[in-house]
């Protein structure tokens, strides 16, 4: 595969890759542009403090704060979808941001976590650290409204939070994915809008995973595992049986389809299985060989305080022949690459 670094992209983030629109954040911001490389157009932003904003100028700060947007997904009536820190939003037409009200608390949402079902709605669930194992929650947005609803409650002890919901674009399902010690780690899915559940798998740590990608044939995931030696499993659809076809350097956080190749992205956060602390792509083809692409180390400052060192790549999650990456606390922290 081709990797190249994009210079004029330094500080932004591709969040959106779509042939003719691509949507971009460097921080509060949000920018526009028909091709990369091409003229940028701010088309919004997003309130925040005064004090935060002036401070997450430096880059540091912004890690520490973690001023930055996770998700930007465009609607069909023309506005486009927020999860920003710890609150979700919308920015209409005009550029106006509007923070939506029905959030039980503050909470972040992982990347390209959230999904747009074919209801019409969107789904994402709450990512917070809840140690206590209180009740998390699947919300749902409809667009053109100003509220969240609950969509599904998780009770407590059930689940430690919610990682990621995917539309799986095969059997037009929801699927869940939650974490994270061992009878937390399930692998769920839903086919009426989160009104019921019904479980794929789960039970301990090979089922701990925060994004999946999907084949006509099989669901496909890289573990997130503390505690053993990762790897990227293929689930066989008919079968429900599971194949790991390898092992990887860390947990792995984001994944993206392009063409007929399913990259995985590992992250650097010296976890206790992790046998060397870097951000790392792997290949899966088409015939199911894993290898490893490219690998960045974590870079000097503290992983809890300013990030693990994380590989985000732009959604949508399927792209027909390449995909945008950006660098989070490693090696060249902060630019953005083409991988082919």
């Amino acid at each position: 595969m081709r990797i190249e670094i994009i210079p004029s992209l330094k500080g932004y983030v591709v969040e959106w890759s779509e042939h003719g629109r691509y949507l971009l954040s460097r921080r509060n911001e949000i920018f526009e542009c028909q091709e990369i490389g091409g003229e940028l157009k701010r088309i919004g932003k997003i309130a925040a403090p005064g004090w935060k904003e002036m401070a997450s100028r430096s880059r540091l700060a912004q890690r520490l704060f973690r001023f930055m947007v996770s998700n930007l997904l465009p609607l069909p009536n023309g506005e486009i979808f927020v999860t920003f820190d710890k609150s979700v939003g919308v920015l209409t037409e005009d550029g106006e941001y509007r923070e939506l009200k029905g959030l039980e608390r503050p909470c972040r949402v992982l990347r390209s976590a959230a999904a747009l079902a074919d209801d019409g709605n969107i789904y994402f669930g709450e990512y917070l650290d809840n140690a206590e194992r209180g009740e998390m929650r699947i919300y749902r947005f409809t667009p053109g409204s100003d509220e969240l609803e609950t969509a599904y409650k998780f009770g407590n002890g059930e689940i430690r939070h919610i990682h990621g919901i995917y539309l799986d674009p095969f059997d037009r399902s929801l699927v869940c994915l939650t974490g994270d010690a061992d009878p937390e780690c399930r692998m769920l899915r839903s086919r009426d809008g989160f009104n019921s559940l019904e479980q794929i798998g789960g039970g301990d740590e090979s089922w701990r995973a925060v994004s999946a990608l999907f084949t006509p044939d099989a669901i496909y995931y890289g573990t997130d595992a503390e505690y053993r030696e990762n790897e990227i499993i293929r689930l066989d659809r008919e079968s429900g049986q599971r194949k790991v076809l390898g092992k990887v350097s860390g947990t792995v956080f984001y994944s993206r389809k392009v063409g007929d190749n399913l990259l995985f992205g590992t992250t650097a956060e010296d976890a206790p299985a992790q046998k060397e602390n870097v951000a790392a792509i792997y290949c899966v083809d088409r015939d199911d060989n894993l290898t490893e692409v490219v690998k960045f180390p974590k870079d000097r400052w503290h992983k809890a305080l300013f990030q693990f060192g994380t590989i985000a790549f732009a959604s949508p999650i399927e792209h027909p022949n390449s995909a945008f990456f950006s660098l989070v606390a490693t090696h060249n922290d902060g630019r953005t690459y083409r991988i082919a």
